[in-house]
């Protein structure tokens, strides 16, 4: 016995599901390794959709659709946490169980047994291993944006999604996407999250340059907290999944300042509460003054 019923709906959902994805047309308009990048989005979305039914992901859909319940992802004014960066985190970093599988993970693995296109499934596996991170804007170059991470000392060239140029001096809390490959595409970076661009704050003067000793003092305090071979591996690893699961959801959230179109205002340390506008203590001093 078939439900023709059932069929129909399946039919209707697919087709939902289908239009979801960004069309031939839309991606001329992006920058091509954006364009590339919002595709992979685009149907790891369509697969996680499918996938989060499943009773196995039931912990993983849970966290999830909590987390959007608290931070509402929508973006200044209505949040800090914009969608470009929930998606990055719901997807490629929330994760559970000691191996730590994330919806990107899983569907990098279904796919891979689908037997999927090849360049899909690396486009997957270099959004699934991406992480967030700390950037020193070092100046421009041939329309792009020089930047230098903290602790690894990785030195990038890169386009912004947002279309935010900056200064030198700025220190950006941003995800980075790679070139595809060597000698395949675009040979720069794309800035694939709207930028945080973390202000220095002193005393009722606000500074768009960013205090880089102060962010490497805070390394030094922080990384020694986490198991791994190496600072740059600790580094990697806080970037990615904080020291706590919402640890980078909740510095955004109390270190928020201001916003433009194409970026997000910040300012403070994770680990010093007074540096941060919104945290509790701070709200607590304003409120008592």
């Amino acid at each position: 016995m078939i439900d023709i019923q059932e069929l129909r709906d399946a039919r209707i959902k697919a087709e939902k599901l289908d239009a979801s994805i960004i069309k031939k047309e839309q991606m001329e308009k992006l920058d091509p390794l954006h364009a590339v990048y919002v595709y992979g989005q685009n149907k790891m979305s369509v697969l996680v959709e499918q996938l989060a039914e499943l009773p196995e992901l039931l912990k993983l859909n849970n966290s999830y659709a909590d987390a959007q319940e608290e931070y509402v992802p929508q973006g200044p004014p209505i949040s800090p946490l914009t969608y470009s960066y929930f998606y990055c985190w719901g997807f490629f970093d929330l994760s559970i169980g000691l191996h730590k599988e994330t919806f990107g993970f899983v569907a990098t693995e279904v796919s891979k047994e689908m037997q999927a296109d090849q360049g899909l499934i690396h486009v997957f596996e270099i959004m699934n291993a991406s992480r967030m991170g700390l950037y020193v804007h070092s100046g421009f170059s041939a329309g792009c944006v020089l930047l230098r991470e903290l602790v690894t000392g990785q030195e990038l060239t890169a386009k912004v999604a947002s279309g935010y140029k900056g200064g030198p001096g700025e220190i950006w809390l941003a995800r980075v996407l790679p070139p595809l490959a060597k000698d395949v595409g675009p040979e720069y970076s794309i800035v694939f999250t709207t930028p945080y661009t973390i202000g220095t704050l002193r005393g009722n003067n606000f500074y768009m340059v960013g205090d880089e000793q102060g962010w490497q003092d805070y390394m030094d305090r922080t990384l020694e907290k986490i198991k791994a071979p190496n600072q740059v591996a600790a580094y990697e690893r806080l970037m990615k999944y904080g020291l706590s699961r919402h640890y980078w959801n909740e510095y955004i959230m109390e270190a928020y300042v201001n916003y433009t179109k194409e970026s997000v205002i910040l300012t403070g340390f994770p680990d010093v509460p007074f540096s941060r506008p919104h945290s509790r203590e701070s709200t607590v001093k304003r409120d008592g003054a």
